[in-house]
């Protein structure tokens, strides 16, 4: 929480300056003004006692650029993202664990070495640049596609009906495709690795040995086993998939919470900046913690001491 503090401090911008209207006739009132508002001619010393008073009583303060209590910008915001970010990590973790598998089963084969090389390519991909790529392809070339907003302008998400779904699904569909597709190269190589590695087992053998079928020695007890350094994933992952939203978003238009908070930096919105990225570290941490949770409930050798 206090480097939650430092970290923003430590730039050398000064965000009154920065609200300043680009006419240089604006009377330096106007600056004063600005320093007043934003508090910032109180000490550091004071600025911190406040930031704590009001980060424990849920006052997070007022958004320099917007004028308004800063849950108040955010709590649409973060409601988009967690929408974007939610889809496209289940879609993420079931398609990988599905290649996974199947290119652990066909391991040295012609699946197996075009699922690893499928992977590893889009591994080392930058995901605004192939955010680019596919608006290029799908809004300019083909024009299949929308780019930019979360809807058509003009539409309001409530009263929801089918109509404005599916215009929410066509607004999606790219940013979506492009997180999936980046994140899935570490998914199927940890599925692959780790389901190779149970195959191996003795107790695999011996149930192929008792007769048991290949779908079912997979399902009962090769599957189970393997995903579990999936659940670790998946929290660790966490950080990542919010880090490539803060990309796609921007790439795309979606004004979601990481395209107000790249908003924010530019502003130097400090109460803007200090929430996001405490409430990110928050998750990230709660991600952890429910992972190991899990992982306990999924393997009994796993012991909380």
């Amino acid at each position: 929480m206090s480097f939650n503090f430092v970290l923003f401090r430590m730039v050398p911008d000064n965000p009154a300056l920065l609200m300043m209207p680009r006419d240089p006739q604006t009377p330096m009132s106007v600056y004063w003004r600005n320093v007043e508002t934003m508090g910032l001619n109180d000490s550091l010393s004071e600025q911190f006692v406040k930031y704590i008073v009001m980060t424990f009583t849920g006052d997070w303060g007022t958004s320099y650029q917007y004028d308004m209590p800063v849950l108040e910008v955010t709590k649409g915001a973060i409601g988009w993202t967690i929408l974007l970010v939610g889809t496209s990590t289940i879609l993420t973790f079931v398609i990988g664990m599905a290649l996974g598998r199947i290119a652990a089963l066909r391991r040295g084969r012609t699946a197996d070495m075009g699922i690893t090389g499928f992977g590893l390519f889009f591994y080392g991909m930058p995901v605004f640049w192939f955010a680019i790529v596919l608006m290029v392809i799908f809004a300019g070339t083909l024009s299949t596609l929308p780019v930019g907003g979360k809807m058509d302008s003009g539409l309001s998400p409530f009263p929801i009906n089918l109509s404005k779904i599916l215009n929410i699904l066509e607004h999606m569909a790219l940013p979506v495709a492009t997180m999936t597709i980046g994140g899935l190269a570490g998914i199927v190589l940890i599925m692959r690795n780790s389901l190779v590695d149970v195959l191996t087992e003795d107790y695999i053998v011996t149930a192929y040995a008792k007769g048991l079928s290949e779908r079912a020695v997979m399902k009962r007890h090769a599957s189970p086993n393997a995903r579990l350094p999936i659940v670790t994933t998946i929290a660790i992952d966490t950080a990542f998939i919010l880090g490539g939203a803060f990309q796609v978003e921007v790439v795309f238009s979606y004004r979601g919470i990481g395209y107000v908070s790249m908003d924010a930096i530019w502003k130097m919105d400090y109460p803007m900046l200090q929430f996001v990225f405490l409430i990110g570290g928050t998750a990230v941490v709660i991600a952890n913690l429910v992972a190991d949770i899990v992982l306990v409930k999924l393997d009994p050798r796993v012991k909380i001491t």
